[in-house]
């Protein structure tokens, strides 16, 4: 299971969250559609935003029962609940 976590994780799609770019919703299923194809346990959560929080997602990837990496997922610039 590693060497799929490090090749998810290399792709260009995880590069985009690490340098903290607004992603599309499409590039999120295309994230949570690799992860479900390479069996990679996985927690996300969602807040809309509002007047006040931009709209964000939290990514939890399980790489074994004590570790986590954790990705926050900007869909518009600014503060959100994640961050």
């Amino acid at each position: 299971m590693q060497k799929e976590i490090i090749e998810i994780l290399s792709s260009g799609l995880f590069k985009e969250i690490v340098t903290n770019k607004a992603i599309q919703i499409g590039q999120l299923n295309a994230m949570i559609a690799l992860l479900i194809q390479a069996k990679i346990p996985f927690d996300l959560s969602f807040s809309p935003g509002d007047q006040r929080l931009a709209a964000q997602a939290e990514l939890v990837i399980h790489i074994n029962p004590v570790t986590t990496i954790n990705f926050t997922i900007a869909f518009q610039p600014g503060g959100g609940l994640y961050t």
